[in-house]
């Protein structure tokens, strides 16, 4: 009986051992693919991108007029040759196509909510110069 908890213990502190070392193991990968990640030429294209979202989002812009003549994310891949240096990994690639996938996504939902605020500022716009008119035609 004795020798059986001694097995178990064993057998329970090897299993322990093992998950910590898969633990620490998962920890190490996912702090290389945070590094990779911010090293990526696209990061500060991501960054910008996502950051523009958060303004519309947040209203923290004059005119939404003004955002659209800001760096397009979508001229800056285009620019961006990714694929030039043949001796890159597939991983590499998958994460150039995740990279360049998400920028375009960032940028594609900026737009669309830029969409209504623009249309909104169009309309405020039409509703004071006509008021302006009418102000301005009536005799004094």
């Amino acid at each position: 009986m004795e020798v059986k908890k001694d097995e178990n213990s064993l057998i329970e502190s090897m299993n322990q051992e093992v998950n910590q070392n898969i633990k620490e193991e998962e920890e190490e990968e996912e702090e290389i693919l945070k590094k990779r990640i911010s090293s990526h030429p696209l990061y500060g294209l991501l960054l910008r991108s996502h950051l523009s979202c958060l303004k519309v989002c947040s209203g923290d812009f004059d005119s939404p007029e003004i955002l659209n003549t800001a760096d397009d994310p979508h001229d800056a891949l285009a620019k961006l040759s990714l694929h030039s240096d043949p001796s890159t990994e597939a991983t590499s690639t998958e994460l150039d196509q995740f990279m360049e996938a998400y920028c375009s996504s960032l940028r594609e939902l900026k737009e669309a909510l830029e969409k209504p605020l623009i249309e909104t500022q169009r309309f405020v716009d039409a509703v004071y110069a006509q008021i302006n008119d009418i102000v301005l035609s009536s005799p004094p």
